[in-house]
């Protein structure tokens, strides 16, 4: 039953990003940029991954009645980075928050490769309610700003201000073993032009998340997610490409109003038992990594200033190492290096990282 849901959910994303028709958009104003941050582990968690120096940090603490996060995020090769903070009464049964959220971002889309930058500043009051131990529902109500440079003139900087509200469902199943698990998330989003916001868009968002212990030698990890505007309306521009979301290619190498993603990770462990000991590290889960991604965007704007987008399927594959480390003030830490290009193209890339081999 979960195998034919997991196919059918396939099928549907297919069909959302198979549309041919590029959306226009208003030739002034900002370029808007839309990054995904989306949190389900409630355990405090951090990621490295070079060579573009990411870093991510993740921390929670609860208190009496209280439930407070922290997020931070840095990248030195995008020049991109943000900070979070989120407070929540989650021992009620209708779990009322807020969430506050800074971030700055750089991305090329021009034709000769120069970049826009776009900083955002947003206030979320939200509210959450448990329907079983496994599904999570949710709404949100976005108060946001942001500033950037004008399309074709890069020197004038503009603001806008967003006011969306976005409603969720989230499911989380695990089973005895710790490491089947299965994640789905859904939400749709509609920005409104009240209370001096500029945009009205409709965003639809679809992610699974799935991974498998088949046996003690071999485990899967998969990704599938569906990201897009759903009108004719100016919106955010999605990106695609790089170790997180498009391996072997460059780091936001495509963009559009709708993006579709496939990730699929498989570790192989030939030793199931390895375990070295250096001193005072040790290192544990020796595995053969093996990871296939498969993208592609949609909707991008159509201006003679803006690098055109290819709309065909792109995919990227990739081969690695991986091993399960304790090391001083770093316990169960997992250690990756891969290397990685696309199909049909000689281009190789490197990628090293602590703290997951998938997001």
């Amino acid at each position: 039953m979960m195998r034919r849901g997991f196919i059918v959910l396939i099928a549907f994303f297919i069909l959302l990003a198979a549309g041919e028709k590029g959306w226009c958009q208003s030739d002034g104003g900002a370029v808007k940029i839309k990054i995904n941050r989306i949190v389900f582990n409630r355990r405090n968690s951090y990621a490295l991954y070079i060579p573009s120096f990411e870093f991510h940090v993740f921390f929670q603490q609860d208190f009496n009645v209280l439930r407070s996060a922290i997020t931070a995020d840095y990248d030195y090769r995008r020049q991109d980075m943000g900070f979070g903070m989120s407070h929540a009464l989650y021992k009620y049964v209708v779990k009322p928050g807020i969430s506050i959220e800074d971030n700055l971002y750089f991305r090329e889309v021009f034709t000769d490769s120069t970049g826009i930058w776009n900083r955002s500043q947003s206030i979320t009051p939200f509210i959450t309610h448990e329907l079983s131990k496994k599904a999570t529902t949710g709404m949100e109500f976005k108060f946001q700003r942001d500033w950037s440079p004008h399309r074709r003139m890069g020197a004038q900087i503009i603001n806008s201000y967003d006011r969306a509200l976005k409603v969720y469902y989230l499911y989380k199943y695990s089973g005895k073993n710790v490491y089947n698990n299965l994640l789905y998330f859904m939400s749709v989003e509609q920005s409104y032009k009240l209370f001096g916001g500029d945009f009205n868009y409709l965003l639809l968002e679809m992610l699974m998340k799935q991974s498998a212990e088949f046996n003690e030698y071999l485990r899967y990890k998969g990704i599938v997610s569906f990201r897009g505007n759903l009108t004719r309306q100016n919106s955010p521009l999605y990106f695609l490409g790089g170790r997180s979301d498009l391996i072997g290619y460059e780091n936001d190498e495509f963009w559009g109003r709708r993006v579709f993603y496939m990730q699929n990770l498989f570790e192989l462990k030939p030793f199931p038992r390895f375990i070295l000991s250096v001193k005072k590290a040790k290192f544990r889960r020796l595995a053969i990594l093996c990871q296939v991604d498969v993208g592609q965007v949609r909707g991008a704007p159509v201006f003679l200033d803006l690098r055109p987008q290819p709309k065909d399927i792109r995919m990227g594959y990739g081969f690695g190492l991986g091993f399960n480390t304790d090391l001083p003030y770093m316990p169960s830490t997992d250690l990756h290096l891969m290397i990685a290009a696309p199909v049909n193209k000689a281009d190789v890339k490197f990628y090293a990282g602590f703290g997951g081999w998938i997001n």
